[in-house]
């Protein structure tokens, strides 16, 4: 077995299950359309010093509640974007027409990567920049290679590699679970993704920010979070009913406290720059 081989198997080795994406994404659709980009965004950043932006498209694969796709409407992008959770779709239509920027968007299509079809939407080689931001859906050597034919230069991926926070341990602890990090059967996603790339010939980039920060939520607001890191097959009434307790336990003056660590990954390349 050679080494592309060996990192092939690795990245084909996880089977997504696209039903139970949606229905997460949706349950936590209203919170993460909260989520923000500020100026010192790695992410952005990261982009900027690439693309001027201003002119060019964007194709932001898992947009979300559309923090990105709105910052590279704002600087003059053409974007793009595939979502498989229709509350996130409506909620980046609402913020993109808030803006007076929706005449910036091409095409917002509700769809998993898997479904996308290139050549059904023109996209195949259409892309400035390809974006994905803590996005599930490189699940397969398949859906790489399909988002790198997307793009024409640019390609960006963000992904954890090492969490930890208090509050998901302390439940678990309360629950009678046992202590598993956020993302642990992906941690290693974005290594593997820099060594099959280079094995293709391209030259990416890697770089690595930590994040620590203290955060205190209203219960409610924070219920969907948690179950899904708690229960990864998703929770049941009872469970949702068990937790939303636990939470209100410990909240104090109505909001409950965590200390989070996060190792986050960069990879960008360049697909110009390849042997």
């Amino acid at each position: 077995m050679n080494l592309e081989q060996y990192f092939t198997g690795l990245l084909d080795s996880h089977q997504p299950d696209l039903a139970l994406s949606e229905r997460t994404w949706d349950r936590r659709a209203d919170e993460v359309s909260c989520f923000t980009v500020s100026e010192r965004d790695v992410a952005l950043q990261t982009v900027l010093q690439h693309h001027e932006l201003t002119g060019q498209s964007v194709l932001e694969i898992s947009f979300g509640g559309g923090r990105h796709l709105l910052e590279f409407a704002r600087r003059g992008a053409r974007v793009s974007g595939v979502e498989i959770s229709a509350k996130m779709l409506r909620h980046t239509q609402q913020k993109l027409q808030a803006a007076g920027l929706i005449g910036q968007a091409d095409v917002l299509l509700y769809a998993p990567w898997e479904a996308v079809d290139l050549e059904e939407h023109g996209w195949k080689g259409a892309f400035d920049l390809v974006f994905l931001y803590m996005s599930p859906a490189l699940s397969g050597t398949a859906m790489l290679r399909k988002a790198l034919a997307a793009s024409r230069n640019g390609f960006y991926v963000c992904s954890y590699v090492h969490r930890e926070d208090s509050l998901l341990g302390a439940l678990q602890d309360e629950l009678g679970l046992p202590r598993r990090p956020v993302g642990r059967k992906t941690a290693d996603s974005l290594y593997n993704l820099f060594n099959l790339l280079y094995q293709w010939g391209y030259f990416p980039q890697l770089s690595f920010e930590e994040r620590n920060s203290t955060s205190s939520y209203e219960p409610d607001d924070i219920l969907q979070r948690y179950a899904s890191w708690l229960w990864r097959k998703g929770a049941n009434s009872e469970q949702l009913q068990q937790l939303l307790q636990l939470l209100r336990k410990r909240a104090e003056a109505g909001k409950v406290s965590s200390r989070s660590r996060d190792l986050v990954g960069h990879l960008y390349l360049d697909k110009r720059l390849r042997r």
